[in-house]
Order: structure tokens, then sequence, then C-alpha cells
């Protein structure tokens, strides 16, 4: 059954002067995360690979915010990305840091579940590239301007989120096959468990990085968390593996919450004044509730392995270059 929703995003501060991202922002729970960080007054870049569902959904979200409150003049900007691109990964974090002087924080929930075996241009897995790759570059090339970010603004307000899920534990015993990212002799859904255990990590790397008491040391705190956003019937079903058929039928077990209430965990992470600088590295689940996530995901060698491994690949391949 769906889980009990003790928080709303009524609960939100004021979020004038902030700026934020939303990969995945043109639809699902991406679209909501615009749409009550934009209301409750941040500025929000939109992040869509496609031109056209970016535009309706900024239209869309537009006129929705008027109609709760009409006086409000939303602030959001369409940033086109493609995920199954690195070098539009660093396009876009190059134009946000040409657009803006500060950001409060990075939502990376763009994502796609249990697709058929495929090959980015830059030879990665679809989902391994889509799901955390294109999160962690992104995330990178913004590290700068959220540094900067921090070094002004009170404790806690920078942070990044990554949308995870609860399907992470379903990876490979040793967690990441660095010899073959790609999986393709493995079932799809291995695949996707590979890339959102990898989420996982990420957030406990920068965690290590921003927060720990010698890391941290005389440089500025950058929050970062991963979370399993909840059951939710949205398009990320209708194209995975068997979602044809087990969609329907979780639907009527009423094993899904709306797009909406899916959205609360990330708004909750990204700017919600109940999160503590305890909660930065943990996981959570719907709302802010603190989860043990698997052993693999509990494992800081392997998180650095992992961002070693990342930061080589991607340096290797000229994508960390700040131009």
């Amino acid at each position: 059954m769906s889980p009990h929703l003790k928080w709303s995003s009524e609960s939100l501060p004021s979020l004038e002067g902030r700026t934020y991202v939303v990969t995945g922002g043109n639809t699902g729970i991406g679209w909501w995360t615009v749409y009550h960080l934009a209301l409750h007054g941040a500025t929000v870049y939109l992040i869509s690979r496609s031109s056209e569902k970016g535009t309706s959904a900024v239209a869309s979200i537009t006129a929705s915010i008027k109609q709760t409150k009409p006086e409000l003049v939303p602030r959001i900007h369409l940033l086109l990305m493609d995920h199954m691109s690195l070098k539009s990964v660093v396009a876009a974090a190059k134009h946000i840091r040409s657009q803006c002087t500060s950001l409060h924080g990075i939502v990376n929930s763009a994502g796609i579940m249990a697709t058929p075996f495929q090959l980015s241009e830059d030879g990665y897995e679809a989902q391994w590239q889509t799901n955390y790759l294109a999160h962690w570059l992104l995330t990178y090339h913004l590290l700068p301007l959220m540094t900067a970010t921090a070094s002004t603004s009170p404790l806690g307000t920078v942070r990044v989120v990554n949308v995870s899920s609860m399907g992470h534990a379903a990876t490979l015993k040793e967690g990441i096959d660095f010899e073959d990212t790609s999986l393709e002799n493995h079932f799809t859904f291995r695949r996707y468990a590979q890339s959102k255990l990898a989420n996982i990590l990420h957030a406990q790397a920068l965690h290590a990085r921003y927060n720990s008491p010698i890391a941290a040391e005389g440089h500025p705190h950058i929050w970062a968390v991963s979370l399993h956003p909840g059951n939710i019937d949205t398009q990320l079903n209708k194209r995975s593996w068997g979602g044809s058929t087990l969609v329907p039928l979780l639907r009527c077990m009423g094993a899904y919450i709306e797009p909406e209430q899916g959205s609360f965990n990330s708004l909750w992470a990204v700017a919600g004044k109940e999160m503590t600088k305890e909660m930065s590295g943990g996981y959570f689940v719907p709302v802010g509730e603190r989860k043990t996530p698997s052993k693999q995901a509990q494992d800081s060698t392997l998180a650095d392995r992992l961002w070693d491994w990342t930061e080589r690949e991607m340096r290797e391949k000229g994508f960390l270059e700040m131009r």
C-alpha cells in the first residue's frame, strides 16, 4: 500500500532569492518539484532533453502557479540537456554558471528504468549514463558555484539531492562492476539497480568531501542526500520492461502515490527547514524518514572507489575542464 505522508509542500519556507536546478523537470515528480520550488519564490532551472516538452512544462507550471498565486511572477528557465550526451551536460552546466551568481540546490531527478540495452554516444550503457554519470558530471561542474554560495549562506542552505530507488538493492553482490559497467549480459533491472546504487554512493562521497571534520575544515558545507521518492505511477513505469503488465496490477492494489506526493521527499531534502546537518549523507524514504540502504550502499570504500573511477573516466574523456 502507499505510504502515509506526514509532510507536504506547504511546510516549505519562503525561497525568495534562492536558485535551484531540477533535472527531468518536464514530467512526473520533476514537474512537481519545479512547481513547488517556484511557487515558494525560487528561481528554477528546469532541465529537459526535449525543447517541445520543456517549453510545454514551463508553460503549464507557470499557468498553474498563476491560478494559485496570481500576484507571483514565476521564475522558471528552460535549459536543454541530453543525459545521453556528456558534452551536452558540460554545456548545460557552463550555461548555468554563466547565468547565475548563486546556486542553492540541485535535484538530480531525471531517470530511466529497466530499459532495453543501449549505449550512449559516449560508450556507456543508457541507464548508467542517464541515471548516474550525467548527474555526477553536472554536479561536478556546478560545485564551484555551490561552494561560493555556501560560503555566504547559513549552514545547510546549499544541498545536492540524488533521486535513487529502493531498487538499488537488486544490484550485483559486489555492488559496481567496474570492469563492465554496461552489464550487457545481465537482466535489464540489474543495470538499473547498479545506477541507483551509484546515486546513493555519489551522495555519500559528496557528503564526505564537504562535511567530514577534516574535509570541511575551513571550507563551506554542502549537504548531500539520496532518497527513494515512493512508488509512483509515471512514464518511467510505462517505458520499463514489463511495465504494461505490472503497472495496472500495482495500480489496482493501491501501491502507488501521486506524482505530486512523489515530489515531497525531494522538496523536503533540497529545501525543507526540517533537514539537519546530521542527516547529510543519509538515504531517505517518504517523507524525511531515514532508512538503512543495502550493504553495498553503506560501503564508504566502494563510494570512494566509484568517485575515483568516475573522475578518472571523465578526465580521460576531457569532460572535467571548466571552460
